[in-house]
């Protein structure tokens, strides 16, 4: 309900995480409306500190000159991760994936892995499911965040991963995968490459627009809301 001109001091004030934050829940084309209002370098810091998946949403939005301008100027890692979610196809399921969640290697100890989880933490909401990897970066299992709470410090990770957790291939269709998506009611499904490593993950509320497109918006929400 601002005016262009109250909204261009509220930038200038409030810090690119607190915008960023703001930003994520409103529509893509709201947030590059207000992007397009602001300086491009303060437009690229906020972008910087989004998830991927809702920054790579947002930029669709913008035109493509501004488009390329903002993504030389966005933070190295936040630039390569979206360079290759915009890699795959709109139908393929790597493009709605993001970059924002923790892993950790499996062969750590759990005081190990609650260090690394605290160092990550800081830069990521999806924290409710670990993922495991080895030493090429190969989805080795999961972890609930809960069951590495609640485990005794020098427990090996094994003792608490969960091995036969469901994934996906970042090149599979959408449509070819929804049905399977929609079957594993997880919080958030890893996206491995075709050499197994993982690359990415699919947040609870992803899964759910997937599962509104394919099979209806009610069902959805029946689905994927927790009663109150």
């Amino acid at each position: 309900e601002l005016s262009t001109a109250e909204r261009s001091r509220l930038y200038r004030i409030l810090e690119s995480g607190m915008l960023a934050d703001v930003f994520e829940y409103l529509e893509e084309e709201e947030t590059a409306q207000y992007l397009e209002e602001m300086d491009v370098k303060k437009a690229a810091a906020i972008l910087s500190k989004m998830e991927t998946d809702a920054l790579a949403d947002v930029l669709k939005q913008i035109d493509k000159e501004k488009r390329k301008l903002l993504i030389q100027l966005l933070d190295e890692q936040v630039r390569k991760d979206i360079e290759m979610i915009r890699s795959f196809d709109e139908d393929e399921i790597g493009s709605r994936m993001t970059t924002d969640f923790v892993s950790i290697r499996a062969d750590m100890t759990v005081r190990q892995a609650m260090k690394e989880l605290i160092r990550q933490a800081a830069d990521t909401d999806n924290i409710s499911t670990l993922y495991a990897v080895d030493a090429n970066g190969v989805l080795v299992g999961a972890i609930d965040l809960k069951e590495l709470i609640i485990a005794r410090e020098t427990t090996a990770l094994d003792d608490i991963l969960m091995t036969s957790y469901p994934y996906v291939y970042a090149d599979e269709l959408v449509e070819d995968c929804v049905e399977r998506i929609r079957a594993y009611s997880e919080d958030s499904i890893p996206v491995l490459n075709a050499d197994n490593r993982l690359c990415g993950a699919l947040t609870a509320q992803v899964v759910a627009e997937l599962v509104a497109d394919e099979l209806g918006e009610d069902y959805a929400c029946l689905l994927y809301t927790s009663p109150s």
